[in-house]
Formats: structure tokens, C-alpha cells, sequence
């Protein structure tokens, strides 16, 4: 799933997220790569294929990350 987010309540520098079903995300800001989260690759009770919540889990901790970045808008 890809998302537009702008932080700072829509008055921060704009990002990018995409994040996958596994709970792995990129955060982007002009097409450079901010940061990358990957999911571990194997755990107990893994779901094979992944879940809509990881994913979701996944926006909302990049969504945290961009917050927390502190770059200043372009």
C-alpha cells in the first residue's frame, strides 16, 4: 500500500509511505529513500501470506518515524 502524508497536521515536508503486508515500509521525500523498516523474515505464528493489520501497523509506525524525523520542509 502506498500513502501521501504530509507531517505535522498537513504543514510539514510531505513523504511517501509504502509498506507491505508483512509489516516491512519505506518512508521517501522527493524520491530519496528517508528510512526502511524491514519485518523479520521468520517468527512464530507468522501469517504466511501477511495480514491488513500488519500492513496497517506498519503506516501508522511510519507515520510516527516521519513525525519524528524533523526535516525541514523542501
Amino acid at each position: 500500500m502506498k500513502i501521501a502524508y504530509a507531517s505535522r497536521d498537513g504543514q510539514g515536508p510531505s513523504f511517501e509511505i509504502e509498506a507491505d503486508r508483512h509489516g516491512s515500509y519505506t518512508i521517501r521525500q522527493d524520491g530519496k529513500v528517508v528510512k526502511r523498516v524491514t519485518a523479520l523474515t521468520q517468527y512464530a505464528g507468522r501469517p504466511r501470506w501477511g495480514s491488513k493489520k500488519l500492513e496497517l501497523r506498519a503506516i501508522e509506525d511510519a507515520k510516527a518515524a516521519a513525525e519524528a524525523l524533523r526535516l525541514p520542509a523542501p
